[in-house]
């Protein structure tokens, strides 16, 4: 499938979504004693559709696979079901665009006083988590962001459901980041830069990055390193390495569907 890419950001509908080419994605929230094999998880996923099955109340992971190596000609969902129903996150995969997407958010269903505690809204709170990357040569890489030490400056988008109109949000800061790219051998045009790394999960590899202070000082905790970087200022997040995995988490309180479209720059 191939879509007219947009050259810039479309008036809104009414409903809150631009008009244009897009790929659809539907979050579906289920109650937690549904049988899961019933719909399909790790069976047949492909047989919903691009729809995901998150928890009517409560959390669970989601991962997006795009970048300059997808081959996906569509989106397409791999795993229909979060990690809360069957252990593994859902995932989904996004045709590579190099100018990224704009992408929007909006939820629906009924409205009623199912669920405990009652709550006349309905909302999912979406929030980045984690990026990994990876170099041909698979050499240890890291990322350094504004805000937090993973490049969000932000807490997420909570997508609401509620009486009357309930138009759609951009959310598309969700899938740009802000801040370092650093490898320990140059890949290319990167600058030799100190940074201070730390090691969270005490697995022996540095997972988290920031830049040194004053006189190079590094926080408690954190060794000052000599690492090669790039910086990257609000990037399309598949942009910013050969090969990146997305994994955002969903946190429902109660919603029964979210759309998310995906529009081609």
């Amino acid at each position: 499938m191939v879509f007219q890419a947009l050259a810039q950001e479309p008036p809104l509908n009414p409903n809150g979504f631009p008009s244009g080419d897009h790929y659809n994605l539907n979050l579906i929230g289920k109650k937690s004693d549904f049988n899961k094999d019933d719909l399909g998880c790790g069976v047949d996923p492909l047989a919903y559709g691009n729809v995901v099955f998150v928890p009517e109340w409560g959390q669970g992971d989601i991962w997006l696979n795009s970048g300059k190596k997808a081959t996906a000609t569509t989106l397409q969902v791999t795993d229909s079901c979060v990690t809360a129903f069957d252990g593994d996150a859902a995932e989904l995969n996004l045709p590579a665009n190099a100018n990224g997407y704009w992408v929007y958010a909006r939820a629906l269903g009924k409205l009623d006083k199912s669920g405990d505690p009652y709550d006349p809204t309905r909302w999912m709170l979406l929030t980045p988590q984690l990026v990994t990357y990876s170099y041909q040569n698979e050499d240890l890489s890291w990322l350094g962001g504004l805000g937090t030490s993973s490049g969000w400056a932000f807490d997420g988008h909570k997508v609401t459901r509620t009486k009357g109109k309930h138009p759609a949000i951009k959310i598309s800061d969700l899938f740009t980041f802000t801040g370092y790219v650093c490898y320990n051998t140059d890949p290319g045009g990167y600058a030799l830069k100190g940074m201070c790394v730390k090691d969270t999960n005490a697995d022996t590899i540095p997972d988290v990055m920031v830049e040194p202070g004053v006189n190079d000082a590094c926080p408690d905790g954190y060794t000052l390193t000599q690492v090669y970087c790039q910086y990257h200022d609000s990037e399309w997040i598949f942009n910013i390495a050969d090969l990146v995995n997305y994994f955002w988490q969903v946190d429902s309180h109660g919603s029964k569907l979210v759309q998310i479209r995906f529009y081609p720059r």
